[in-house]
């Protein structure tokens, strides 16, 4: 009897190996997009914290 250690694979080990490389051209698609994704994230955060910020100002000027 085999003694079998760590997890099974999720696909039933059919798959093995890396997935194959994309191309170039896609590649750099994604990576753009992906950037282009994490400073308009950045950007709402700050926007967020400025409008947060504004309303703390002005709800206290109205006490």
């Amino acid at each position: 009897m085999k003694e079998r250690r760590g997890r099974a694979c999720a696909a039933g080990g059919t798959r093995k190996g890396r997935p194959p490389k994309l191309d170039k051209k896609v590649e750099e698609d994604l990576i753009a997009e992906n950037q282009r994704l994490r400073m308009e994230i950045e950007y709402l955060k700050k926007l967020s914290a400025l409008v947060l910020a504004e309303e703390r100002k002005n709800g206290k000027k109205q006490k």
